[in-house]
């Protein structure tokens, strides 16, 4: 029987005798839309197309139900959507679908992320056009559905598992190579090996190498076969071929009974690489997750109020305007307006300060705060994306973008440097065979220049910089979490400080218990010990009075009060203390007032101080050029005290988490290269779209997530880190001059045949090993 050679005119499937072009609707569908739209390119670029059967257009709103939910509206007829593409494979997937959504009218962006598979597609005109433009995806094969960050699998956690196993197979097949390799040196040396026991040897190094080399080997090989095949090149090109060379020759050795194999130079070269590439997909695999995090931050369910009656549904199933119940300690789940009860809400997750706010009747509360005295209702404005929290992590994921200038550097130098080196290599060998050499030894002086030429010394002019960069500043307890921080740290030229938490301690502390007695110290301990307060808690450490037992009562919003050998005591607000000409006093403290009787009210102030070291490492930094800018979302007059202390002259405060992020972006369109440095969610978007950030250990995990660099709160560490980033900026060009001029200088010598194989591969490590040492001066403590 004689086999059907046709194939299906999409998806290139076999087609069975009674199929004449297309082996479904579907595929006929799609094919019919791609030429409609004049993009048959696509089929160029694509070889295998997974089929998905398209659906009807009435079954796309019953799949995507909750659509609605989450389209972010910037206004009336402006929207923005976020979906997740099935079927994404390659890069002419990526062109297909941006190209057919971009030929939609009212499409204004459609870009997807191939490593999440993403869609981002933004419209003008009205909501429900988003199901027509879902509509011709699906028709083309693909599937869409609505993108949730709190069910989206990290498939990069399995790169990364791949490249550990990489490492710890490239670093074992190279100690066990270079025992061997150094056995048979020094006993050539000795004239001591005789031939069968060293082809035994060379045989083993084969049987240990070959292994592990198309094993470690695999992301450069796959990374450089996917840049050729896309007829561009990168800096895995010229590495593959250096280590597919050096192992082909290795084996011709082996088989020809040569006296050296070069398994050891590869296998090498792999394992140094690696650990580079491992730092590189452990800061992108953060990255992936930070937005996520935030929206796992945010409530999943709400309690609706329908009367009389309180329902627990999930967030996707109320509409703005509904109304529901926020008991005590629970996440406020939307954007709204508190229409009963009084309570405080932590909003340090919003403004980032650490002091509860009073909310009563008519106040807006936000998503993501939380409730902490009494159950309220609150009216819903906005929900999803379009709540503070929701803005918060749309800011995140745009300010996300790449932003290695080494590594292009790198990359566009490998687009000229592999042609030019594979030429060399052909001319060398024509050079030697045509001059009458035989082709054995033409074959060993191409492979000479090919394998000296190896840019393992460019390769790791970069990553070992950043290995020693970071093993030094861990042992000083900074953590570099992004893989090009440092040269990013060393080239900004101004510097913004958050203040609570960052600049001072991030809690309150009493800073006048003097003018208290000791009866009324142990009047106010039991008193306190009665609230869970911030500032109550903060007495409480500061006092070690007696605990009376005092029958308490507390009014929500106000403070405390009791009795004590028959006078009322009251502990709270001015209101509630009665206290007099109150505008007399300033608001540079937070405070507590203590009435006992009819005495004069007592008032208590709370301060958060200022770190030790912070001005001196503001003077520091002042002495040394940069700019230094401080941004709060405190109030005016405490923010404006502390840059008083620490001679900050430029300062902004009452700043919300849109302010601050439009503060950076302001300064990058400015020309300006900022380093941020905060410890608050509130900071998030701003420390993502700043060049460069930091955060102290004590930060909330989301921003130390988001920061480039963690360090343990002692702000002397900011210097440091810049120290380093510059030393390290000089040290990696130093090693691109190293690298280039051992090219220039090898590759003559390697051309004319005074260099063999072996003294290539040595010549070639000796290359890295100049540029490691160069590295190891980042050690020193005097300044390169």
């Amino acid at each position: 029987m004689m086999k059907n050679n046709k194939k299906c005119l999409h998806c290139q499937l076999d087609l069975s005798k009674s199929q004449r072009s297309f082996c479904c609707f579907g595929c006929e569908a799609a094919y019919n839309l791609i030429n409609k739209l004049n993009l048959k390119d696509y089929y160029k670029f694509c070889k295998n197309i997974y089929n998905i059967s398209p659906m009807k257009v009435e079954e796309v709103k019953n799949e995507l139900n909750y659509v609605e939910s989450i389209i972010y509206n910037k206004d009336k007829h402006q929207h923005e959507i976020n979906l997740l593409v099935e079927g994404v494979h390659c890069g002419s997937c990526i062109w297909l679908i941006e190209n057919t959504l971009k030929q939609q009218e009212g499409v204004k962006l459609a870009r997807i992320n191939i490593s999440t598979q993403r869609l981002f597609l933004a419209w003008d005109g009205e909501e429900d056009i988003i199901y027509k433009y879902v509509d011709i995806i699906q028709k083309l094969g693909y599937k869409l559905i609505p993108f949730d960050y709190s069910e989206f699998i990290n498939e990069s956690d399995k790169r990364e598992s791949f490249l550990l196993k990489s490492i710890a197979v490239s670093g074992f097949a190279t100690i066990q190579l270079m025992m061997i390799v150094m056995g048979i040196w020094f006993a050539e040396r000795e004239n001591s090996m005789g031939e069968n026991t060293r082809n035994l040897l060379h045989l083993i190094s084969m049987i240990v190498a070959v292994p592990a080399i198309l094993y470690s080997g695999l992301p450069f090989f796959k990374s450089a076969f996917e840049a050729l095949k896309s007829h561009r090149s990168n800096m895995d090109v010229p590495i593959s071929l250096g280590i597919i060379a050096t192992t082909l020759i290795s084996i011709w050795e082996f088989i020809r009974g040569g006296a050296y194999t070069y398994f050891d130079s590869a296998a090498m070269l792999i394992f140094a690489l690696l650990v580079g590439r491992y730092m590189d997909i452990k800061s992108r695999n953060k990255a992936k997750e930070k937005a996520r995090e935030l929206i796992l931050r945010q409530a999943k369910t709400v309690t609706l109020v329908e009367g009389n009656e309180l329902k627990l549904l999930p967030i996707s199933k109320v509409k703005i305007g509904d109304v529901i119940h926020v008991s005590v300690g629970e996440k406020v789940p939307v954007d709204g307006v508190v229409i009963e009860g009084s309570s405080e809400v932590d909003n340090s997750i919003i403004t980032g300060e650490t002091l509860p706010v009073i909310i009563n009747k008519g106040m807006n509360v936000f998503s993501g705060t939380i409730n902490l005295l009494a159950p309220i209702k609150v009216e819903i404005k906005k929900l999803g994306d379009s709540t503070i929290l929701g803005e918060i992590i749309k800011l995140i994921e745009n300010a996300e973008q790449g932003r290695a200038k080494y590594v292009r550097i790198a990359d566009k130098v490998a687009g000229l440097y592999t042609p030019a080196v594979l030429l060399l290599s052909v001319l060398t060998f024509l050079m030697w065979y045509l001059l009458g050499s035989k082709i054995d030894k033409a074959i060993l002086n191409a492979v000479a220049v090919l394998i000296i030429t190896c840019p393992c010394a460019l390769g790791l002019a970069v990553p070992v910089v950043q290995i020693i960069a970071s093993s030094r500043m861990m042992s000083l307890g900074i953590l570099i979490k992004s893989r090009d921080a440092l040269e990013r740290l060393s080239q900004v030229d101004t510097i913004i400080f958050d203040k609570t938490g960052t600049l001072t301690l991030g809690e309150p502390s009493f800073i006048n218990p003097n003018n208290l007695s000791e009866l009324e110290i142990n009047i106010i301990s039991s008193l306190a010990a009665q609230s869970k307060h911030p500032l109550c808690k903060a007495i409480l450490k500061e006092f070690k009075g007696e605990i009376i037992p005092l029958e308490v009562n507390e009014e929500k919003g106000m403070g405390l009060k009791s009795s004590y050998n028959g006078e009322a005591i009251k502990l709270g607000n001015k209101k509630w203390c009665n206290v007099k000409n109150s505008e007399e006093y300033d608001d540079i403290y937070s405070e507590i007032w203590f009435k006992r009787g009819e005495r004069e009210p007592i008032r208590l102030k709370f301060s958060d101080l200022i770190r030790d070291e912070a001005k001196n490492v503001i003077k520091v930094l002042k002495d040394k050029g940069y700019e230094i800018w401080m941004l709060s979302g405190d109030r005016k007059r405490a923010v404006e005290h502390v840059a008083h202390l620490l001679s900050i002259k430029n300062y902004k405060a009452e700043c919300k988490p849109q302010e601050k992020y439009n503060f950076v972006e302001n300064l990058h369109k400015a020309g300006k290269l900022s380093a941020m440095i905060g410890d608050g969610l509130n900071d998030s978007p701003a420390l993502k779209r700043a060049h460069a950030s930091m955060s102290p250990s004590s930060a909330i995990d989301l921003s130390q997530n988001i920061a480039d660099i963690v360090f343990q709160s002692n702000l002397n560490a900011i210097l440091e880190s810049i120290n380093t980033a510059k030393k390290s900026n000089v040290l990696v060009k130093q090693n691109f001059i190293i690298s280039f001029i051992y090219n220039i200088v090898s590759i003559p010598i390697a051309a004319f045949g005074f260099i063999t194989p072996l003294v290539a591969a040595v010549t070639m490590s000796v290359s890295s090993i100049c540029v490691i040492l160069n590295s190891l001066r980042l050690n020193k403590k005097d300044s390169i």
